[in-house]
């Protein structure tokens, strides 16, 4: 058998499968593919939109989850959230805010500000899903869940601690248990859902050339700007920043070297209600596989 034979053949455990594993090798794209997902194949169909989203009052949705007996209900002044303790998760009602004039909302930009954010605190403008639900009242139901902070840093350790640097230590994240941010919406006939991060375009600097990429973030609970009164009002930032309460801690405190850019094209419409989910990555359960 020759050399180019035997690498054609593979392992028993691939053999046949290279079109499964490395695609069709004879396909070529051309002007007319498109290449990417469209807006319907990233996000997951829930159920009928008819029913509603669950903390917007007035919905099916919220009338049933009110009635269950795992869940406590939180009013904001039009806004709700809503504690489920069964599945242990939050569910949030927020509004989708547009101000062009911010980095990142419009165009591309860097930020340490919160894309999902409290009304009435002093970043407000920066935020796309704005919740009058107090930023209070979450943290403490965040913790109520059984989620944890592991570090914090306070203000005056922000500049020592900033960059990514040969001298930086474990001690400049920000650290906490991971967290799953979701967004649930009404689109046509259906409620769906989709990942904070499939609705943000992200992109770095490479040789003085831009590379766009997937928005890959970490996020975290630390609960840092809750513990010191800090009044931002964000809620999930990016750039690992003590200044909301969850954070994506994929570099050091506020390093904003990377570029964000919401994709509008994705976003519900300017104004319309979403359901903001945050949960532990750990899910409700403890050895849930071993359940039946």
């Amino acid at each position: 058998m020759s050399e180019n034979e035997t690498k054609q053949e593979g392992c028993s455990c691939c053999s046949g499968s290279n079109s499964v594993l490395l695609g069709q090798p004879k396909t070529e794209l051309t002007e007319n593919v498109t290449v990417g997902v469209n807006r319907a194949d990233f996000m997951k169909v829930l159920g009928a939109g008819i029913v509603g989203l669950s903390c917007i009052s007035g919905t099916k949705a919220f009338a049933a989850s009110v009635k269950r007996k795992s869940a406590k209900v939180v009013k904001g002044a039009t806004d709700r959230m809503i504690i489920d303790h069964e599945i242990k998760e939050l569910r949030i009602s927020a509004t989708v805010t547009k101000d062009s004039s911010q980095p990142s909302v419009a165009d591309w930009g860097r930020r340490f500000q919160a894309f999902f954010g409290a009304k009435g605190g002093k970043m407000e403008p920066f935020f796309v899903f704005t919740t009058d639900v107090s930023r209070a009242e979450i943290d403490k139901a965040i913790k109520g869940l059984g989620i944890r902070s592991r570090r914090q840093i306070p203000m005056s350790e922000v500049a020592q601690r900033t960059g990514l640097k040969a001298t930086t230590v474990r001690e400049d994240y920000l650290d906490g248990d991971p967290m799953i941010c979701t967004i649930r919406f009404v689109k046509g006939n259906d409620i769906v859902e989709a990942a904070l991060e499939d609705f943000i375009d992200e992109k770095i600097i490479i040789d003085g050339k831009d590379v766009f990429k997937p928005f890959t973030p970490h996020f975290i609970y630390h609960g840092t700007a809750e513990a010191i009164n800090f009044p931002s009002g964000c809620i999930v930032c990016p750039s690992d920043c003590n200044g909301g309460i969850i954070t994506d801690n994929v570099l050091p405190l506020k390093t904003t070297v990377n570029y964000y850019k919401v994709n509008w094209n994705r976003m519900p419409p300017v104004g319309s209600k979403v359901e903001v989910v945050l949960k532990s990555i750990y899910g409700p359960y403890g050895m849930s596989s071993t359940k039946g």
